[in-house]
């Protein structure tokens, strides 16, 4: 038999190492969790919703970014990677290695980081003081899970088949139809 202790890591080793490494991980309270690939229709959906947001946000004070960008939740100790966040304000230096403001953040799921999304990260980044909105995205139905900041909590809504996802913070509304464009659910239901 063999053991090893495991140690916690400091913020500043997961840094470090996030720089160098050839694979993403998120940090949790010292312990990092390797991302995995994604699958086509998730990219699609990606896609599908950062053009949009990135056509509607060039030129003002916002920022989209994708996957490759982490968020830092202090309160929490964690470092995530949504598929997409964007924030608003002043611009940030172009050597920033994570975010700590982002008003939306966007995860589109899989059954691999499902939970995760709905549980561990809802939680964290309700923590986050300037999140206004946070939206799952189904990769496998015409689904939408969308959290919205309001003055007397956070409140859900359910989007599905016909419903549009309009953003506060930025003023753009989507089709459901538009964010499942191209994309070829598992049920066989292909989206025009």
């Amino acid at each position: 038999m063999q053991a090893a202790m495991l140690r916690p890591l400091s913020i500043k080793e997961y840094l470090d190492g996030e720089e160098h490494a050839e694979i993403r991980h998120e940090y949790v309270a010292g312990q990092v969790y390797a991302m995995a690939g994604a699958k086509l229709r998730h990219n699609q959906i990606v896609g599908n919703l950062y053009g949009p947001l990135w056509q509607k946000t060039r030129g003002d004070d916002c920022q989209v970014l994708s996957s490759d960008m982490k968020v830092r939740v202090e309160t929490v100790d964690a470092f995530y990677y949504p598929d997409i966040v964007l924030r608003c304000g002043d611009p940030l230096p172009g050597d920033s290695l994570y975010l700590e403001d982002p008003c939306l953040i966007i995860e589109v799921l899989s059954a691999s980081t499902a939970n995760i999304d709905r549980r561990e990260k809802l939680h964290a980044y309700q923590a986050l003081p300037g999140l206004r909105e946070y939206v799952l995205v189904d990769s496998d139905s015409r689904s939408i899970e969308l959290y919205r900041r309001r003055p007397e909590g956070w409140w859900y809504e359910l989007l599905s088949e016909g419903d549009s996802l309009r953003f506060q913070c930025v003023d753009l509304t989507l089709p459901l139809a538009e964010v499942y464009a191209g994309v070829d659910l598992p049920q066989g239901e292909a989206t025009a």
